[in-house]
């Protein structure tokens, strides 16, 4: 492996860039080690990263299967959602059968009935909530969950990929933007470019086939995702996984408000914006943010520089 970076750190030096080598290191992810030069140049921290031909991107849900680790997490995230909502039921039962039984008790029988009216609208409404978030049943949970994957997630395919030097964070874009199209011929300065969804996805997951970069489990994550902050200070709950480079030494996929752009003007990789999350929408629309696969369409008429990051590659010959 040293050979190998040592004809990698001559070809790097004859760009005439001024990269600095900084060390090399080593990064691992699901038992898998590898070793690499970390660089820097004008400031910033770059990896190099080894290319591979034939590799499998994307997901079919009907060819690609979760991991027992993921259908597992998936399992208490459904219920602990469906104890939620339905102690939520019962405890609304129980405050309106008290408003009920007192309005009746005072002889008010038109105030008892406009309070079964609205306890039949607001459990009618609970209910179909529940039923939008999957929590129902266990069935219908990963029958969203599949129907979700398949309209946000690349489609299965394979691509080669070069030898790269990527970013290893992200940057936020300067000043809003009003769309894609105009902010990415803007990004391309000088000898970088952004990467491609295939060099992206590449990027992320390192080649690994499985639909999290971090491997085929949910253990802790969905914790550090859903509840961050709900009994512990945050700074206690910082994540083990998310916050930790992936297995080429990148920081990417960790945050779902991040939309990552990409070499494409019609979507981002790597988050919603925190739609999802902030909505509350539940497992089944906001874990496959931090999927390599995952792809957001803006939503808006302008891109926020709060959200919209990007980070620069160079391709080597």
């Amino acid at each position: 492996m040293l050979e190998r970076l040592e004809e990698v750190r001559k070809k790097i030096e004859s760009l005439e860039m001024d990269f600095r080598f900084l060390k090399t290191i080593k990064t691992e992810m699901n038992g898998i080690e590898r070793e690499t030069w970390l660089l820097e140049y004008e400031g910033s921290q770059f990896v190099y990263v080894a290319g591979q031909k034939n590799v499998t991107l994307g997901w079919d849900v009907s060819k690609c299967s979760l991991g027992d680790g993921v259908l597992k997490g998936l399992q208490e995230e459904f219920e602990a959602g469906h104890e939620y909502y339905q102690q939520g039921i019962e405890e609304m039962q129980e405050d309106y059968q008290e408003q009920i039984q007192k309005a009746m008790a005072d002889g008010d029988e038109a105030k008892a009935e406009e309070l079964r009216a609205e306890f039949a609208e607001e459990l009618k409404s609970m209910k179909e909530e529940i039923s939008e978030l999957g929590y129902e049943y266990w069935d219908g949970f990963i029958s969203k969950w599949n129907q979700q994957l398949s309209e946000c997630l690349s489609p299965l395919r394979t691509a080669d990929i070069g030898d790269l030097i990527v970013e290893t964070d992200i940057r936020f874009l300067e000043e809003d933007a009003l769309s894609l199209s105009e902010v990415i011929p803007s990004l391309k300065k000088g000898p970088f470019t952004l990467a491609t969804e295939d060099e992206w996805e590449y990027l992320c997951n390192g080649g690994a086939r499985t639909l999290f970069r971090w491997g085929d489990t949910l253990e802790d994550v969905i914790d550090e995702i859903f509840h961050v902050g709900s009994t512990i200070d945050y700074q206690e709950q910082t994540s083990h996984i998310l916050e930790t480079p992936n297995m080429l030494g990148l920081m990417i996929a960790y945050d779902s408000y991040q939309m990552e752009i990409i070499d494409n003007t019609q979507f981002t990789k790597g988050g919603d914006g925190g739609c999802s999350l902030c909505g509350g929408d539940g497992a089944i629309y906001t874990l496959p943010c931090y999927t390599a696969f995952y792809r957001q369409a803006p939503y808006t008429s302008t891109l926020s520089n709060n959200y919209y990051c990007y980070r620069r590659i160079l391709r080597l010959p």
